[in-house]
């Protein structure tokens, strides 16, 4: 699994010829843990060999659905193998890429889009230092540069919405007052993480989402925690913007069909995809973000991340990292899409068995979105060779070990 939200890699099983490097190291989750010996090998990424890369071996990792493992690609101060071996050697694996190869830009692009879209059915792709000829001109948009958290520890991939910059289904930009602590503006800091199926709003913004939509109901479900569910057939409509540029989001990503919920007549329900934040999003009296934006915001825009001076400090930088966002959903043939999905074959109940959907029923959970949601970035296509061992990796928040603010990704 990938996500951009944390920076460790680990694999649940023995890698032939791995070297201990006699160290302990862990990562924590919102819905499981990885911990275990540090280890190093070689790792095959993107096309690109690197010796030596550290790694966790933790055989009862749980955190990553299934899969073999988890690779994060996020800044490397976020990594627990970096800090508790206090080497450039213990460097994630991006970082080693970018400091060993200076004729490759420290970059990455990210193209994810949906299983149901009747036009492009799960097309996806991550690029390391180059960019998809086809959306080439992401490298023409506004740079968003990455704001910093803070907390010393919680940096991610964040940057700023504009000013009131969702446009809600009644055609109105949705008032939106920043809470981050020691905000220097009213924008809104928003965080990018591919782990995350169901991006985080606040309880305001998902009811200016979903609270006028005929039938939609605010409802607490095992597992999920509080969300809007609303009939299938609804097109809901909004639009983000960043630096000035429109980002429709397709119908089929704000009203989600993808966890196979029921009624009590056995008839579809679907979910509002943007959903009030499902944990404390306070930490030590502090907030890092206002939103996350996770794959249903991720499947309309394409993504570059130039990590600047976040590639690790052994190496230091002036430039600043940034992030460039193009728009890719065209709003016309999205409802054109919407239509033909939701209204033309019928709504589909989703890929696993049906969920009864009580209205009544309470969920004692505080996390976000648990693991089984993850399956649901079939997207991506990426295959990490680590010697003997493949990891396929997407992952939903973690927390650093050694440091105390519980974080996104």
């Amino acid at each position: 699994m990938i996500d951009t939200g944390s920076s460790d890699l680990w694999v649940s099983s023995p890698v032939p010829g791995a070297v201990s490097q006699h160290y302990q190291a862990g990562v924590s989750y919102a819905s499981g843990s990885a911990e275990g010996t540090v280890m190093s090998a070689t790792l095959d990424f993107s096309g690109y060999s690197i010796e030596d890369q550290f790694f966790i071996l933790a055989p009862d990792g749980n955190a990553a659905a299934g899969a073999g493992g988890l690779i994060g690609l996020g800044p490397s101060s976020g990594s627990n193998i970096r800090a508790d071996g206090n080497s450039s050697a213990a460097n994630p694996p991006l970082d080693r890429i970018f400091t060993s190869n200076s004729s490759v830009s420290p970059m990455i692009a990210v193209l994810l889009q949906r299983s149901d879209d009747p036009d492009d059915p799960y097309p996806g792709d991550l690029a390391v230092g180059e960019v998809l000829t086809d959306y080439k001109d992401i490298l023409n948009q506004p740079q968003h540069p990455v704001t910093l958290p803070p907390l010393q520890g919680g940096q991610h991939w964040q940057t700023l919405l504009d000013v009131d910059g969702i446009i809600g289904p009644n055609g109105k930009p949705i008032k939106i007052k920043t809470q981050v602590t020691g905000a220097q503006t009213q924008n809104a800091t928003v965080v990018f993480d591919t782990g995350f199926t169901l991006p985080q709003v606040s309880p305001e913004v998902a009811q200016a989402l979903y609270g006028d939509i005929p039938g939609a109901a605010l409802t607490n479900l095992s597992d999920l925690g509080t969300i809007w569910v609303l009939d299938c057939s609804q097109e809901v409509n909004a639009t983000f913007l960043f630096g000035g540029v429109e980002f429709p989001i397709h119908p089929l990503d704000l009203n989600f069909n993808g966890l196979g919920l029921q009624d009590d007549n056995g008839n579809p329900v679907c979910v509002g995809a943007f959903q009030p934040y499902s944990f404390d999003i306070v930490e030590n009296n502090d907030i890092l973000f206002d939103m996350i934006l996770g794959m249903a915001f991720l499947r309309n825009a394409y993504m570059l991340i130039d990590f600047g001076n976040l590639v690790d400090a052994a190496t230091p930088s002036t430039d600043t990292a940034y992030i460039q966002l193009l728009p890719i959903t065209n709003a016309t043939e999205a409802a054109q899409d919407f239509a033909k999905v939701r209204h033309g074959s019928g709504a589909s109940t989703g890929s696993g068995a049906g969920n009864q959907l009580d209205s009544g029923h309470s969920s004692s959970s505080k996390s976000s979105p648990k693991s089984w949601l993850i399956g649901l970035i079939a997207g991506i296509g990426l295959l990490v060779a680590l010697v003997a061992g493949v990891v396929c990796c997407c992952r939903r928040r973690r927390t650093n070990n050694n440091m105390t603010p519980k974080l996104p990704g």
